[in-house]
């Protein structure tokens, strides 16, 4: 059974009521002026209803965020994403962004998971938190995590051997079984196409995962613009990596649009319509591929 699912990204909701100005005596300083001055001009979080609402008149059957639900991965943000998630009236999936781990505190109380778990069930290996396998039908969501804090003006991401591990063993399985998997991560995993400081500092690690178990399709976000690219899969068959812009930027220039995805997923083949913000709404971008050809390894 196919898959049918819209991909967004880096929504970033703002909520700071019953915030105290010692919460941001650490990285939040320069992530709170980068609001003041940037983000909140330049995004708007209603745009966020808009996707829900096109996913529905899709007829979506579930909605996947790779990331950056938060700004500065404060409780009341947390809070604030998990009401809208729940009212979106579809299965949701969620998986961390760098915004999300954004302090060693919040990184170290575990938040994202506290507040998100009810949008990352699944298997998982005992003890670990990711990855995380959902099954739909002839797909699997693998979802991981590159979320860690990172100093000022720093936003880069790691998965870590023993997530990578993990991932290994669970893409082997589910290929064996025939399903075609969708990985699930932040961070861009093609090289050269993130900002300086801004990278997956285990990159060639995850290449080398892939490159031995495969995967059916890549999508991430975290550099609020649409990126397509490739890493070999075993024999040197190309997986597909496709990067989304940031679902609630107001820009429309071009590839820095706000936008979201529309997918099919099914064994041997994976269909996309990439949608963009015009300034009055979302339209489907006519220069999009209609359908990508199947690269599993099975």
């Amino acid at each position: 059974m196919p898959l049918r699912f819209v991909h967004c990204s880096d929504i970033h909701l703002l909520e700071l009521a019953g915030t105290t100005p010692q919460r941001f005596f650490n990285k939040r300083l320069t992530g709170g002026v980068n609001l003041l001055l940037n983000r909140s001009r330049k995004y708007d979080g209603g745009m966020f209803q808009k996707i829900v609402a096109a996913a529905h008149a899709h007829e979506a059957q579930r909605l996947v965020i790779t990331g950056d639900l938060t700004n500065l991965a404060l409780e009341s943000e947390f809070e604030h994403v998990k009401r809208h998630l729940e009212a979106a009236g579809m299965p949701v999936t969620v998986i961390p962004g760098n915004h999300d781990a954004y302090t060693r505190g919040s990184a170290r109380a575990h938040r994202f998971e506290h507040y998100m778990s009810a949008f990352m069930d699944g298997e998982r290996e005992p003890g670990s938190d990711y990855p995380f396998v959902q099954r739909l039908g002839d797909v699997a969501l693998v979802g991981l995590s590159t979320a860690i804090p990172s100093l000022p003006l720093y936003a880069v991401g790691r998965v870590g051997d023993e997530q990578l591990a993990r991932l290994g063993r669970f893409l082997a399985r589910l290929g064996a079984e025939g399903l075609s998997r969708v990985v699930l991560i932040h961070h861009p995993v093609v090289r050269g196409v993130a900002k300086p400081r801004h990278d997956l500092l285990d990159l060639d690690a995850f290449g080398r995962v892939i490159a031995e178990h495969g995967a059916e399709l890549i999508l991430h976000g975290h550099e609020h613009r649409r990126l397509e690219g490739a890493l070999p899969g075993p024999g040197g068959v190309q997986v597909p990596v496709h990067g989304v812009g940031s679902g609630t930027y107001l820009s429309q220039k071009p590839g820095r649009h706000g936008a979201y995805a529309l997918y099919t997923v099914r064994p041997g083949g994976v269909t996309r319509t990439y949608h963009r913000w015009d300034g009055r709404g979302f339209v489907a971008d006519e220069a999009e591929p209609p359908v990508l050809a199947g690269t599993g390894s099975h």
